[in-house]
């Protein structure tokens, strides 16, 4: 006489065949229909598999992706945008009813899996991203499509790289006209004598070039002032002549300010010393990043 081929034990799970084994949701492999076309493979509340007609999610098998089953292609707005608005998390996972089942290894292999997690949070790209987000009336959860993401990500990193090169662009034409600026400067000058040292033999404030220039992360600017000066300030002003910073100086004789680049925007900038009220001169300076 042949063995059972269908057998259900005191748990609940039925056993089809020693080859199928459909469980009443407390063991870690569970095959749990949900309605006529749709089924969960694992956890109900995070499967391995989420099959339905068309489609099988899962996290580690391809999903179906054949231009010929697709139709209607729109570009994805604003990609940028959407991707600085997510929020990623480290979390851990609520334990439930089916933590507690199983020897007490069992259970601390299950207690390890839901710590510090990483990922979203299904509600709050919801309203960045609702493409990305399925609901799931019947258990009262939202889940999240993770692989939608994906062409968000890559179009957003399109959109971004074309902003540098066209910031990169501008910032070689800034350097071009700046070398222009300083060829002409040292054109009409007979000598090359530094600017602390000319200052050294004259009671003349004098305000020279930043160094390096163009900069980044910070640039130095010399400047010589006579002991008599009373008062004297370094304003700097974007192209548009707005003023977005200013500088008492209050030491006489050779010194210098520093400018740190993260203060400031990408751009060229005007410089210029203010001596007992008189202009003593202006210069130019670029900042990139």
């Amino acid at each position: 006489m042949l063995p059972a081929q269908i057998t259900v034990n005191s748990s609940g799970s039925l056993n089809i065949c020693n080859k199928i084994n459909v469980t009443n949701g407390t063991s870690i492999l569970n095959i749990l229909p949900i309605d006529n076309v749709n089924c969960l493979l694992g956890d109900p509340y995070n499967p391995m598999y989420y099959i339905n007609s068309t489609l099988i999610y899962s996290g580690t098998n391809y999903i179906a992706s054949d231009k010929r089953i697709k139709e209607n292609f729109r570009d994805i707005e604003s990609p940028l945008s959407k991707i600085l608005k997510m929020e990623g998390w480290e979390y851990d996972l609520i334990p439930d009813s089916f933590d507690y089942v199983g020897t007490e290894e069992i259970q601390k292999e299950k207690a390890e899996i839901k710590k510090n997690r990483l990922g979203f949070v299904a509600q709050e790209i919801k309203e960045i991203l609702p493409e990305a987000v399925r609901y799931d009336k019947k258990y009262d959860k939202y889940y999240i499509e993770y692989t939608a993401i994906i062409p968000v990500i890559v179009e957003a990193m399109k959109e971004q790289q074309t902003k540098i090169e066209e910031q990169q662009t501008t910032i070689e034409k800034l350097s071009d006209r700046v070398e222009t600026l300083e060829g002409n400067t040292s054109n009409e000058k007979s000598a090359t004598i530094s600017s602390s040292d000319a200052s050294l033999s004259s009671n003349v404030a004098t305000l020279s070039q930043n160094i390096p220039n163009p900069f980044s992360s910070s640039t130095r600017i010399d400047i010589y002032l006579p002991t008599t000066t009373k008062a004297a300030n370094l304003y700097i002003y974007n192209m548009q002549g707005a003023q977005v910073k200013s500088y008492t100086i209050t030491n006489r004789g050779n010194t210098s300010v520093t400018i740190d680049g993260y203060t400031l925007e990408a751009g060229m900038y005007l410089y210029t010393l203010i001596a007992d009220g008189k202009e003593v001169d202006t210069k130019k300076m670029i900042l990139t990043k």
